[in-house]
């Protein structure tokens, strides 16, 4: 009797192991690119992770990049640092844009555009260009 219980204990958990170590690839249900797909792990800090490769560029993507150069650009040309560019200030640094467009982009006509009013400026063009 005690052997057969320990032979029953055996096989038992030769069946877990081998449950536990079945690999993704071996489990049903699971797409085929849900199966040679790399594990994300939560526990690794964002600072380490590394960038997804294959994650195509989208147009969220094409227009977030040149808007992060603007942005520098606008911050540089900021000689007095209050987050303001006045339209000389536009000129100097050789932002024609704004330059050109400053009455358009200055809504509340204070003289001077923030950088969200030249934002604003450039998605409502955007969508007039689009909408032609």
């Amino acid at each position: 009797m005690k052997l057969l219980q320990c032979a029953l204990i055996t096989v038992a958990a030769g069946l877990a192991a081998h449950a536990g170590a079945q690999s993704p690839s071996q489990e049903p249900g699971l797409s085929p690119a849900a199966r040679s797909a790399p594990a994300y792990s939560p526990y690794i800090p964002p600072a380490l992770r590394k960038p997804l490769r294959d994650a195509a560029p989208g147009p969220a993507l094409l227009r977030y990049q040149p808007m992060q150069k603007l942005r520098k650009r606008f911050d540089a040309a900021d000689l007095d640092g209050n987050g303001m560019l006045s339209r000389d200030e536009a000129r100097k640094a050789g932002l024609g844009v704004v330059d050109r467009n400053f009455d358009h982009i200055d809504t509340a006509q204070r003289g001077n555009v923030s950088f969200d009013d030249l934002q604003t400026y450039l998605i409502q063009r955007r969508e007039e260009a689009h909408s032609r």
